[in-house]
């Protein structure tokens, strides 16, 4: 779905979620009050735009990827960046869930393996010059599986972090994507609102979504207890 946003600077609460505060506690991301199925997997890859469209740049196109956890992070190779002069270095990537008190996260970082910038200055695909490049997840239609209590998901924000470092030193782009009022989720983004831009020197980059799951509601059935009315949750 494709919904307009409008732009804020970035927040207290994201910056929370920084590389330089990955030595806090958020627990395994895979537990009881998780959204995500375990056996969850999506589609991963980066794009570049060029010619007027958005091509493929990681030799494996689309690759699949299965959820890790916050506590313990797993990437996997999703090819070579390929342009016109040659192949760059091995892309990686992974993504997890961080489930808060109060606040939902999925993250996906996409890292060179040997230090390597994505995009190298005047890239090219096909002999027209890649203008930035970005990431989608789920883009062929192969997103995010929901477990079964939830039966919306409102996707809140959207922040994305880069590094020319490999996650040392991170700077955000100075927006924020903030769907006007949140905007239903279906796991997947095609939307490309995070570009950078060839010959920047990133090779790691790091995708935020805040999201709401929203529960199924509670069962019509009352259980009558002494003392009052119960109403209990199907789980």
């Amino acid at each position: 779905m494709r919904t307009e946003r409008t732009f804020a600077l970035i927040t207290t609460t994201l910056g929370l979620l920084a590389p330089v505060a990955l030595a806090q506690d958020y627990g395994d991301g895979r537990a009881d009050g998780d959204a995500i199925r375990d056996s969850s997997e999506a589609t991963v890859r980066l794009v570049g735009f060029a010619g007027g469209a958005w091509r493929t740049l990681n030799s494996d196109g689309h690759t699949s990827i299965p959820v890790s956890s916050f506590a313990n992070q797993q990437f996997y190779t999703i090819g070579q960046v390929e342009v016109d002069s040659g192949a760059t270095d091995t892309v990686e990537a992974g993504w997890w869930e961080i489930a808060l008190p109060t606040e939902r996260f999925v993250q996906v970082v996409f890292r060179s393996e040997n230090g390597g910038q994505f995009v190298p200055f005047n890239a090219k695909l096909n002999g027209q010059t890649v203008q930035a490049y970005t990431y989608e997840m789920g883009g062929d239609g192969d997103g995010i599986d929901f477990l079964p209590w939830v039966t919306s998901v409102l996707w809140d924000e959207l922040t994305v972090s880069y590094s020319s470092d490999g996650g040392q030193t991170v700077y955000s782009d100075p927006t924020i994507h903030d769907p006007i009022g949140a905007s239903a989720w279906d796991g997947t983004d095609s939307e490309h609102l995070g570009l950078a831009f060839p010959g920047d020197g990133v090779n790691w980059m790091q995708v935020t979504y805040k999201f709401e799951a929203i529960p199924a509601p509670a069962s019509a059935v009352a259980l009558l207890v002494p003392g009052g009315l119960l109403l209990r949750r199907r789980r």
